[in-house]
């Protein structure tokens, strides 16, 4: 994104609780809330009868159902992505996540993040997404790479198009706050609420 940007500008706000991430610029008014449904999907009905879900794209081992999206199975080796297919063209906005994520291992895969980039993500090595992406990744890592015992860990990290991921490290070096918090395997889904 160009210098001075929103994404430049904004202040973070990083508060971690059992089931919350609140990022939160700095406004001097609230700003107007209404529901914008092409940024938004939730079952019943989430599919169409082609298997797509409206104004949205998923790729790799993500399957859609009529309630839900299963990013990938827990299987090793697979990935998956969901992208909206609408740029974002609000000076402020809020999205919620319900997300369960499980499986057999105590340990668990990579993780997975939630992306706020100039342009779709391809498929990559990057939580399922393409590296050198140009603006911000809100990570939830479950594989300690640094063998430093900071994980399950909730990141952000800022990207200006230029760098690449450092996987060995957990991105150590490019976060911009971070928390550990234990969301892997629980009997209720979590609840992920971001506010730019």
């Amino acid at each position: 994104m160009p210098e001075g940007s929103s994404i430049g500008k904004l202040i973070l706000l990083l508060a971690c609780s059992t089931n919350l991430i609140h990022f939160q610029a700095v406004a001097v008014d609230a700003p107007h809330r209404k529901f914008e449904y092409k940024y938004s999907f939730k079952g019943p009905q989430l599919i169409q009868n082609n298997g797509a879900i409206p104004f949205w794209t998923h790729h790799g081992h993500a399957i859609a159902s009529e309630d839900q999206i299963r990013i990938t199975p827990s299987l090793r080796s697979r990935s998956g992505t969901v992208w909206n297919k609408n740029p974002i063209n609000f000076d402020s906005w809020e999205i919620e996540l319900w997300l369960r994520i499980s499986g057999k291992s105590r340990v668990g895969a990579d993780g997975m993040a939630i992306w706020y980039t100039e342009q779709p993500g391809t498929s990559g090595r990057v939580f399922g997404a393409s590296d050198g992406w140009n603006g911000l990744m809100i990570v939830l890592d479950s594989f300690d790479n640094n063998s430093k015992n900071d994980n399950p860990m909730i990141a952000v990290i800022k990207n200006d198009g230029t760098q690449a991921y450092d996987h060995q490290n957990d991105g150590m070096h490019q976060i911009l706050g971070s928390c550990r918090r234990d969301y892997r395997n629980k009997v209720y889904p979590i609840k992920i609420k971001i506010i730019y």
